[in-house]
């Protein structure tokens, strides 16, 4: 019996550890961009290109929402993995942890990102082969 559980566990462990949370992969995107240029000083936005950047989500954890300001039952708090790409074959690889909530798609005054997000920079590598 023990043994039928075991497995039956083994079969449902997918469908329960990959519970659906809010993708705000932009917004913490967005917020990584800004600081690499205006607070870090490492490159400029426009120098970047969108359609390169790798996006990674590490973790979501979902928790009671104890701040006031917002609206919703749950928050989540998610961590991503960025890697921006920039028009000379440089890439820049950046941490994000923010609060982010469930967004009901009809209402465009909603916002994804509970708040600011932390930003860790963690490399600056250059990808371009130099012949020279």
């Amino acid at each position: 019996m023990k043994k039928n559980f075991l497995i039956i566990g083994l079969i449902m462990w997918p469908i329960i550890s990959f519970a659906k949370t809010p993708n705000c992969a932009n917004a913490f995107m967005n917020n990584a961009a800004r600081w690499m240029q205006y607070d870090g000083g490492i490159v400029e936005m426009a120098d970047l290109d969108p359609s390169k950047t790798t996006v990674t989500l590490l973790a979501s954890e979902k928790k009671k929402n104890t701040n006031n300001m917002i609206k919703k039952k749950y928050v989540y708090t998610q961590i991503y993995r960025f890697v921006f790409y920039d028009d000379n074959g440089n890439s820049y690889q950046v941490i994000t942890k923010g609060d982010a909530v469930e967004v009901n798609e009809n209402d465009i005054t909603e916002f994804c990102s509970a708040g600011l997000s932390d930003v860790y920079f963690v490399s600056k590598n250059n990808l371009s082969v130099d012949s020279k």
